[in-house]
């Protein structure tokens, strides 16, 4: 039996959601500590310490100490779940796929939902980025819908963390990625549907 894991957050619904929904997944003891940005709970010397940058979400993990949602799923998925979460070491073409991922997650889809969130300050700033927002996600419909179309997960082998990270990030562009687009309007109630998201209040 693992450790107790203690995972620092916000809120549910930040990007501690994918770590929670992954901890959910491999049934390991975890121990959530919320963190209140108003209350200065990020700038504390001992959160310092953990995190330098002063954001969520960190994780412990005995003597590992990781920020960065993506690297942190990566490492809880190969650590606690190779061949069950991600793909055993030997399968390069699957885990390339895999790797691609769940990078894809954070550095290509979760940076333009994230422009939703801070570049709307003005009507202008707004319109400009919502336009952007909307061509974005033309380009990941024609990635994501041709694979979802055949497939009920993105990798071949069936659900892994990569699911995880995409299905925390998509709906954050709902209107642009997932209304009146079938593949992906599935896909992800597929993914709500499972019990450890639902423990983990992802959506």
């Amino acid at each position: 039996m693992a450790q107790t894991i203690q995972l620092y957050c916000m809120a549910y619904q930040d990007r501690s959601d994918r770590v929670r929904w992954l901890l959910e997944e491999l049934q390991i003891p975890y121990q959530d500590h919320f963190l209140k940005k108003s209350a200065g709970d990020m700038d504390t010397l001992s959160y310092r310490a953990l995190n330098p940058l002063g954001r969520v979400p960190t994780l412990v993990d005995g003597d590992v100490v990781m920020h960065e949602s993506g690297a942190i799923c990566l490492y809880l998925a190969d650590r606690y779940g190779t061949g069950k979460l991600s793909p055993k070491k030997d399968d390069w073409p699957l885990l390339a796929a895999y790797q691609q991922w769940m990078v894809f997650s954070v550095a290509s889809l979760e940076c333009v939902v994230a422009r939703m969130f801070t570049h709307v300050s003005t009507p202008d700033e707004k319109a400009v980025t919502l336009a952007f927002v909307a061509k974005e996600c033309e380009l990941f419909k024609k990635l994501l819908n041709p694979i979802l179309s055949k497939q009920n997960y993105i990798l071949p082998s069936g659900f892994s963390a990569a699911d995880i990270m995409l299905g925390a990030v998509i709906p954050g562009a709902e209107a642009f990625l997932m209304k009146d687009n079938p593949p992906i309007a599935a896909y992800m109630e597929r993914l709500m549907q499972r019990d450890a998201a639902k423990r983990a209040k992802v959506f």
